[in-house]
């Protein structure tokens, strides 16, 4: 017994008209995500840089002069001293200085694209590309975005799933407050 197809509905069939441009502005709510949850990221590695830095000066600056002043803390003020080599030691395995640098190239970039795209985006709205040129522009700005991350995390970037909640409810409410959408 054969079975019978039944016709697709014109819904199927039709390609919705407004595709790509549905495709860019979700590339945008993503970019703005990134770049809030990269700024967040670099917050949170700029306060272990300074805690580690704040450690060392304090070492290095008044651990040799209060040892004489203070004798009788000499060996508070030896272990901030021996904390402070081991910091200076753990600098290349724990490279928070290094990765703080890079989410702060990374954070730049990202908030330079998101500036540019949302210029793209004015354009694309208003109707004066084609699908195949705002095809070109995700792609572009795709391509952009890898070359970024390559370039400042070549051994990757590793999520925190606190910070990325976060990060996408802070999208939610720019873009609610900017273009008044969820």
């Amino acid at each position: 017994m054969e079975e019978e197809i039944e016709p697709m509905s014109e819904n199927e069939i039709t390609p919705d008209p407004h595709r790509q441009q549905q495709l860019y502005w979700k590339e945008m709510i993503n970019l703005k995500s990134d770049a809030l949850y990269i700024r967040l990221y670099r917050g949170s590695l700029g306060r272990w840089v300074t805690g580690l830095g704040a450690l060392k000066a304090i070492a290095s600056c008044g651990g040799i002069a209060a040892w004489v002043v203070w004798k009788e803390f000499a060996f508070v003020w030896g272990a901030i001293i021996a904390a402070s080599q081991v910091a200076d030691a753990l600098k290349d395995v724990f490279p928070f200085a290094k990765k703080h640098k890079a989410a702060s190239g990374y954070s730049m970039t990202l908030d330079y694209l998101f500036n540019d795209i949302q210029l793209e985006w004015e354009n694309i709205f208003s109707g004066r590309y084609t699908d195949e040129e705002i095809m070109k522009l995700r792609h572009k700005l795709g391509t952009l975005q890898l070359d970024a991350l390559q370039h400042n995390f070549p051994d990757g970037l590793a999520a925190d799933e606190t910070a990325l909640a976060e990060a996408k409810q802070e999208a939610e409410d720019y873009f609610r407050t900017t273009y008044g959408v969820n």
